[in-house]
């Protein structure tokens, strides 16, 4: 049959030839194109040969039952319309029969022209929206099945699988026949399940939304894959929801691809947080050596001030003495060759203010450490035990104090004297400094210095600890604390010549002092001056006049 056929081509197989006319004048006023057969075999060699839309067959054909013609014309050629039409009364049962024989319609004669015309009609617009619908369902399953990246399968309102594509054939290895009627849940991990996953995606698609999830899958062999879907509702002509249709990418190279970058992201982030941490800590020492470094320089400066100050106070001092010296000579000379009392008094006078000015003297070479030092074997905790009552004495009944001497505190080679004298300034200046009471702490230790600090050696020192909850002392009295003749006290109450004092012996005994004090909390001095290896042979060691440390 021609393709560019724009009438519908009929076949009329009837053996009357009145009726055959009859019924091709009335179809061709119908505008098609009427052939005609009057023999069942010439009907069908017509129709292998023309290929007719439909045929109007005659039952009662003289050579053949129409219904066998009809069996023979379905079974050859399913596509064309047979309209069975009998000029005789037919009973319900032969009309079944006709039907059955596969007869798209069943008529009776007489039928009017009008009658047979819409029949026949109807039956070409039924074929026809049939054949469209063959068309456009098999359109659909040649790109269902085409797309073999993907899986795409639809299930029914019940959940069971109703068509398998290709695609979800390879993705997830199971055959159409295996997973059409079986439950859409099953390719669900058991997790998903238990956590209801495919019923609440049924629920959102019943509610229109398009369901769109990333999630694992299990294949066949059991193997898990990475997928992304979206899920949406299949709705009928009147807009409800007949049906679902899934599709399922599998996503397993990029997921492995984007965990793999996530883990590399992970490990620079790691990688850039302890880099950063070890550039701070890095940072952090440089600005520690930097104020070490500064420390270190205000050290060496405060040492070079005391050094020089150390120097013209000796100079100084030691010029003072020789006067002094000379002047308590020419007095005692004076004094044995004189016998009148008044003069006497006057002589006495001035031997006593002489005497207080070589005090002062010693003091100065102390600072200056030019003193001469009686060295010995000298245990701490022993010294302040020996001190305790003229300490308790000198501080009065207002400070408590307190006493906190380590049994395994070191022995040190130095002056007794001057550990004394240093320990009974250091608690007057700690009394001074609570006028309203308070505690006193005496202390002794162990300190082992490992790194050479700027004023002291490396190695191990005795520690002997003075420490009040006075009124504490700013930084700038603090820079100037051992310099001679600097006090804070009124005048009159002090020479300023105390802690330079102290600072020149320990300095002289090889040794330091250290000072920490914050205004309002009080202040702690420690005396650190080298531990004694072991006792010497003898109890005392010869005077000497030293700027260094005793020999060890």
């Amino acid at each position: 049959m021609p393709t560019d056929r724009t009438r519908p081509l009929v076949l009329n197989v009837d053996a009357d030839a009145a009726n055959r006319k009859l019924k091709t004048r009335s179809l061709a006023g119908g505008e098609m194109d009427v052939l005609e057969a009057d023999r069942w075999v010439t009907a069908l060699e017509v129709i292998g040969r023309c290929q007719p839309a439909l045929v109007l067959l005659d039952v009662n054909l003289p050579d053949a039952d129409g219904r066998d013609v009809c069996r023979r014309i379905k079974t050859e050629w399913p596509d064309v319309i047979v309209i069975q039409i009998s000029a005789t009364e037919v009973s319900p049962t032969e009309t079944m029969l006709g039907l059955e024989s596969g007869a798209d319609c069943y008529l009776r004669t007489p039928v009017e022209p009008v009658e047979l015309i819409a029949v026949t009609r109807t039956m070409l617009r039924l074929r026809r929206a049939e054949c469209l619908a063959q068309e456009t369902s098999e359109r659909y399953r040649m790109i269902i099945e085409s797309a073999i990246d993907c899986a795409i399968f639809t299930f029914g309102l019940d959940g069971r699988i109703t068509s398998w594509n290709s695609g979800a054939q390879a993705m997830l290895g199971y055959l159409p026949e295996e997973m059409v009627g079986e439950p859409s849940s099953c390719i669900f991990v058991a997790d998903d399940i238990a956590a209801g996953v495919p019923d609440a995606e049924m629920r959102a698609a019943n509610a229109g939304a398009s369901v769109r999830a990333e999630r694992w899958h299990r294949r066949r062999d059991g193997k898990l894959f990475w997928s992304s879907g979206r899920m949406a509702a299949l709705r009928d002509r009147r807009g409800d929801v007949a049906g679902y249709l899934k599709i399922l990418y599998d996503r397993s190279i990029e997921k492995q691809t984007r965990d793999a970058l996530e883990a590399l992201n992970s490990d620079l982030e790691d990688r850039v947080a302890e880099r950063t941490h070890d550039l701070a800590t890095a940072n952090e020492r440089l600005r520690a050596q930097f104020a070490e470094r500064a420390t270190d320089g205000e050290q060496i400066r405060q040492l070079q001030k005391m050094e020089a100050l150390g120097q013209l106070t000796g100079g100084i001092a030691h010029d003072f003495n020789n006067l002094l010296t000379a002047i308590l000579g020419g007095l005692e000379v004076t004094r044995r060759r004189t016998e009148d009392p008044r003069s006497l008094r006057l002589i006495d006078s001035s031997i006593s203010a002489a005497q207080r000015g070589a005090k002062l003297i010693a003091q100065l070479m102390a600072f200056a450490r030019k003193q001469s030092l009686h060295v010995e074997y000298l245990p701490l905790n022993t010294l302040v035990r020996e001190m305790q009552e003229l300490l308790e004495r000198s501080v009065g009944t207002a400070v408590h104090m307190v006493y906190d001497l380590a049994p395994d505190a070191w022995p040190v080679m130095a002056d007794a004297n001057q550990i004394q004298t240093a320990l009974l300034n250091l608690a007057i200046n700690a009394r001074d400094a609570m006028p309203d009471g308070g505690t006193l702490r005496v202390a002794s230790g162990n300190v082992w210095v490992g790194d050479a600090e700027v004023d002291l050696a490396a190695g191990a020192y005795a520690c002997l600890t003075v420490q009040d909850n006075g009124a504490g002392m700013s930084e700038a009295v603090k820079a100037r604390l051992f310099e001679p003749f600097f006090t804070t006290k009124e005048v009159g109450k002090g020479t300023g010549l105390g802690l330079a004092q102290v600072y020149g012996f320990v300095r002289q005994s090889g040794g330091t002092v250290r000072v920490a004090s914050t205004l309002g909390q009080g202040t702690t001095i420690k005396i650190l001056l080298p531990r004694a290896a072991e006792p010497p042979a003898d109890a005392a060691v010869d005077a000497y006049q030293t700027s260094g440390a005793p020999p060890g």
